[in-house]
């Protein structure tokens, strides 16, 4: 059991982001690949997955062991928009960081697989297990992104609803069933071989949802603890993982529709990024170009717009939720 330690300023300063980046989640899916767990929504991903794998993927093995822990490439990575801007920080992160999570590792299974005795001295060595995580992101997330980094929005933003309506609080009671909040102390359930406490001295905490983290963990540094994260998994139903398995194919279809911008402003719009600003950050264009392109949404009847304070807000309409082959829009 992992226990987290709240002041009232670490209430003060919980957050919550939408994911730590496509790396992250990459190296999260290799626990869940060798897992059983939820069969139903992730099964038929494992089996096409596994599918494809070939012993220029041993690495992952290493980075991930049968039995907990793993190697935490993804705390030594960083949070990143995409996987260059992770790879460069796993690059220029120190000898000591490194050595300490080897160490760690180490403590708890005895050994540093030789695939990673390496990273500490050697440079070369980086690179190259850098080379088949970015191989294996390829085969196995890279197709999907998109739809999973829209689920991870939504998310955030139903925590957001519960934040506004329940305080934090509600927010911290209505994670997951593995995690119990006790003010002052969250209890995150981390399986027998772990029993940890966190004393957050006043820096908060961050919340983040992962898409193939199906347990919660709390991701730190060894050798300074009290900056923790909390990983806790998103909400994945059997007609989420569908949506998401087959996104690609609505995606280009709609994209040879609308053109692949147009397309994907709808899109986000129909995940709930509701404002001009939100889309411009998402999709990384200018706000005018948003502009020029809900203007022809809107006009084609596949949104509204709504002005709110200083805000614009977009919502789409039917027919657009139609033409997405959508039913609703994301709780």
């Amino acid at each position: 059991m992992h226990r987290i330690h709240f002041t009232a300023d670490d209430v003060a300063r919980v957050r919550v982001a939408p994911t730590l980046g496509p790396m992250a989640e990459t190296l999260f899916s290799l626990t869940t690949l060798r897992g059983r767990s939820e069969e139903t929504t992730l099964g038929g991903w494992r089996r096409r997955v596994r599918g494809g794998l070939d012993a220029r993927f041993a690495v992952l093995a290493a980075i991930a062991p049968a039995r907990l822990p793993c190697f935490d490439m993804a705390l030594l990575a960083g949070p990143g928009r995409d996987l260059a801007e992770s790879a460069e920080a796993f690059l220029a992160r120190s000898r000591r960081a490194v050595r300490a999570e080897l160490d760690f590792y180490a403590g708890h299974h005895g050994r540093v697989p030789a695939a990673l005795a390496g990273l500490v001295d050697t440079p070369a060595a980086r690179r190259e297990v850098l080379s088949t995580v970015e191989a294996y992101h390829h085969t196995a997330v890279a197709p999907h992104w998109t739809a999973m980094r829209a689920h991870l929005d939504a998310e955030r933003a139903r925590r957001g609803t519960i934040l506004l309506d329940r305080g934090v609080d509600g927010l911290l009671s209505s994670l997951h069933p593995g995690i119990r909040w006790t003010p002052p102390t969250l209890h995150i359930n981390a399986g027998d071989q772990f029993d940890d406490d966190f004393a957050l001295d006043g820096r908060g905490l961050l919340l983040v949802p992962s898409f193939f983290l199906r347990t919660p963990g709390v991701m730190y540094d060894p050798g300074d603890p009290a900056d923790c994260i909390l990983i806790y998994p998103a909400a994945l139903d059997i007609d989420h993982a569908a949506g998401i398995w087959t996104a690609g194919t609505a995606t280009r279809a709609l994209a040879n529709l609308l053109g692949r911008t147009r397309a994907s402003v709808l899109t986000a719009i129909a995940d709930g990024v509701a404002t001009t600003g939100a889309l411009a950050r998402r999709l990384d264009i200018s706000s005018a170009a948003i502009s020029q392109h809900t203007a022809v949404l809107r006009e084609a009847g596949l949104i509204t717009t709504l002005r709110h304070h200083n805000n614009v807000l977009h919502n789409p309409t039917q027919t657009g939720l139609t033409l997405l082959d959508r039913d609703h829009t994301p709780i």
